[in-house]
């Protein structure tokens, strides 16, 4: 077996056995489409360096993985972003020795640990403890059935709703920086990692890969009587290969304007809006840190059913 670096513009047979491996890891949640599968692995939706390396057995990809490093903030993770193996290549070494040079490399890159999420009670959760991984911070998926939302006609005194359909407009990204900080403020668990800070470049370089990944992007703020932006929220949908699912992503209230409903209304009329335009959609699916109850509770008045729950493993390097 070869351990061999993917290059992604002059090997597009390699990725697309890559992406036959891996396009299925999140199921029962969405299958990742090819071009999506690309862009997460070349450079991520905040574009990053990352390496992605194959393991070839006779010439045939049998394994990957891809591991991304955050030239900003956080700077002493490698976080892994995929590490799939050919069912039929399993409990041979693939998986460990895949994991082995990701170590490796982090080291040279002067990385002090890798991150890795896996499923709970999977094959993943018992790779990762015979590799001697630390547990440091869990996750549960939810799902809303779309077609079953109905959402309340409602006010909140003091607000309005701004909708807001592809890129943020230049007058709004001062105020969209400050959103993606606030969510600094949620719960880490035991998780290592520092806070992730904006600058026009990065937001646009995030937008710029929204286009990349053919994705159908809402966004809701609501903006106080005085015209200051308090919160927000954020959906995606694939345009032409959703599969009938939708994401919900980012959602962020400004912590002056918390404890007003806020977040429950932007995520309510932003699902109501994304449930009008985009009638193919049936489902969406969002991830929230458990240690998050008021997320949490937000998503289940909302009708989100637990789905699956995933953690986070760090391994020192």
């Amino acid at each position: 077996m070869d351990i061999v670096p993917l290059d992604f513009a002059a090997e597009p047979g390699r990725l697309a056995e890559y992406h036959a491996l891996a396009a299925d890891w999140a199921v029962p949640g969405p299958r990742v489409p090819a071009h999506l599968f690309r862009l997460l692995a070349e450079r991520g939706w905040r574009p990053v360096p990352a390496e992605t390396w194959l393991a070839l057995d006779d010439g045939r990809v049998v394994g990957g993985v891809t591991f991304h490093l955050p030239d900003q903030d956080n700077t002493h993770l490698a976080l892994i972003r995929f590490l799939q193996v050919a069912p039929g290549a399993r409990r041979r070494g693939v998986g460990s020795a895949l994991l082995a040079h990701a170590a490796g490399r982090a080291r040279a890159h002067q990385r002090e640990m890798l991150l890795v999420e896996v499923a709970e009670a999977g094959p993943g959760e018992a790779f990762a403890r015979a590799k001697g991984m630390r547990e440091v911070a869990t996750q549960a998926r939810r799902v809303l059935d779309l077609t079953r939302f109905a959402a309340p006609e409602r006010k909140v005194p003091g607000y309005r709703l701004e909708f807001l359909r592809g890129r943020t407009p230049e007058p709004s990204i001062a105020e969209m920086i400050t959103f993606m900080e606030t969510m600094n403020d949620a719960p880490l668990d035991d998780l290592a990692v520092n806070e992730e800070f904006w600058s026009p470049g990065d937001l646009k370089a995030m937008e710029d890969a929204w286009e990349l990944a053919d994705q159908d992007v809402y966004t809701v703020i609501a903006r106080a009587d005085d015209g200051t932006a308090a919160a927000f929220t954020r959906l995606f949908a694939h345009r032409a290969e959703s599969d009938g699912w939708a994401r919900q992503t980012d959602t962020a209230v400004v912590r002056a304007h918390r404890g007003r409903g806020l977040a429950r209304w932007v995520k309510e009329a932003n699902t109501a809006w994304l449930k009008r335009s985009r009638p193919d959609l049936t489902r969406v699916i969002t991830w929230n840190a458990v240690a998050n109850g008021p997320m949490v509770a937000i998503n289940e008045r909302l009708g989100y059913e637990l789905l699956d729950v995933w953690h986070e493993w760090e391994l020192r390097v």
